[in-house]
């Protein structure tokens, strides 16, 4: 498959319809994964490799396939917190019907800032990476003036959240306040890594570059995640109690958690993570990826440090972590990162803390390397269409 080009990555932008786009979005970082394995070999993979099987996952709120697992269980009574909801029910109108419509409400909220941060997370980092591959994907074009000359273009400063509002019309409007020196960082760490002999510095090197990368675009996303999980919470809320509905502030938590239990949920090829529980290894039974083991860059020391990942646990997950490998060697549990798991996926400490774990676990697994989407679906995608089965 050809790398995505740059002007590849400017026409996704310009898609308007955000289901083609995230779908657009996802295949296009599926090939800025194969273009970036092709320069850097099948053993160091590089950021597109996770935002693959992130976007995807994004791509269930967009199209909003969550509103039937969600509304489903709710409305035949399955799910314990229906009494709750009922009591909010009978002071809404239109009974199950107003409730169709109140997650509706909230599945447009949650798909509107999800669109907005799937699609901002492409412009900055999408276009980096098909810049990268322009530039480097021959060894001679790898000098130090190329690289001067292609940091460059990103911007001074530090990476700021956006100034994300809701117009008029319903749609985002955007400001990006911030800087790109994490950018500028991460691509000077991966082309360093293109000329690192050494495995465990050069899987160092990578591992610093898409963690740079990966806390940069969780900076300007935070308003973004914010909003999907507190934001159309709070619009039921300010209708509920215009209603005077009983139980309105347990109802709305209700709805923050389901939702929040959704986004904190990513499907990969073969393993599913809850990103509020301690990271767990991955099919190989290694919880590090090889040469990532020990850390002994000082400057990714003091990243992974900086990030929460390093050595900040609880001593819960302490008195887990004495025992945890006695039970991996039993074959009675799982190898986990102690203390990586993620209490408020709105906090940027909580999810780069997880983040930067699961860079480092599955900077080497050869199975994200798998296309997210069937054949069919993705020759559709390519051609520029909605596959009737997307997933």
């Amino acid at each position: 498959m050809i790398p995505l080009t740059v002007s590849e990555a400017e026409a996704i932008l310009r898609v308007e319809d955000p289901i083609l786009r995230n779908l657009r979005i996802t295949a296009g970082y599926h090939r800025l994964t194969l273009g970036m394995a092709e320069i850097f070999g099948r053993t160091d993979f590089t950021w597109p490799i996770f935002a693959t099987w992130a976007s995807r996952q994004a791509g269930t709120f967009i199209r909003k396939e969550f509103i039937p697992r969600t509304l489903r269980p709710l409305l035949d009574g399955s799910l314990p917190a229906r009494g709750v909801l009922g009591e909010l029910l009978a002071a809404l109108p239109g009974g199950d019907e107003g409730l169709i419509a109140t997650i509706d409400a909230i599945a447009d909220g949650v798909s509107r800032f999800v669109t907005g941060g799937n699609t901002i997370v492409f412009d900055d980092l999408g276009r980096a990476f098909a810049a990268f591959i322009e530039r480097f994907a021959d060894p001679a074009a790898r000098t130090p003036a190329a690289l001067a000359d292609f940091v460059a273009g990103f911007s001074d400063g530090e990476a700021q959240p956006d100034r994300v509002t809701v117009g008029p019309d319903g749609a985002l409007v955007i400001e990006k306040t911030g800087g790109e020196a994490l950018l500028r960082e991460s691509m000077t760490h991966l082309f360093d890594a293109l000329h690192e002999g050494d495995p465990n510095r050069r899987a160092e090197l990578v591992l610093m570059g898409n963690a740079k990368a990966g806390f940069h675009e969780q900076i300007r996303l935070q308003p973004y995640i914010a909003n999907a999980l507190s934001g159309p919470a709070l619009d039921l809320l300010r209708a509920a109690r215009a209603a005077e509905a009983p139980g309105a502030e347990r109802a709305v938590a209700l709805v923050r958690r389901v939702v929040t239990e959704l986004m904190m949920t990513m499907e990969l090829p073969g393993q599913v993570l809850r990103l509020g529980g301690d990271l767990k290894a991955g099919a190989s039974g290694a919880l590090w990826t090889r040469h990532l083991d020990h850390l002994d860059n000082p400057d990714l020391v003091a990243l992974a440090r900086k990030l929460g990942a390093y050595d900040e646990l609880d001593l819960d997950d302490r008195i887990e972590g004495w025992f945890g490998p006695l039970l991996v060697r039993l074959h009675l549990a799982a190898a986990e990162a102690q203390g990586t798991g993620a209490e408020d996926w709105s906090s940027l400490s909580d999810r780069m803390r997880y983040i930067f774990a699961y860079f480092r676990s599955r900077q080497g697994d050869a199975s994200l390397l798998a296309c997210p989407f069937s054949a069919p679906a993705m020759a559709a995608i390519l051609d520029g269409r909605i596959p009737a089965e997307p997933g």
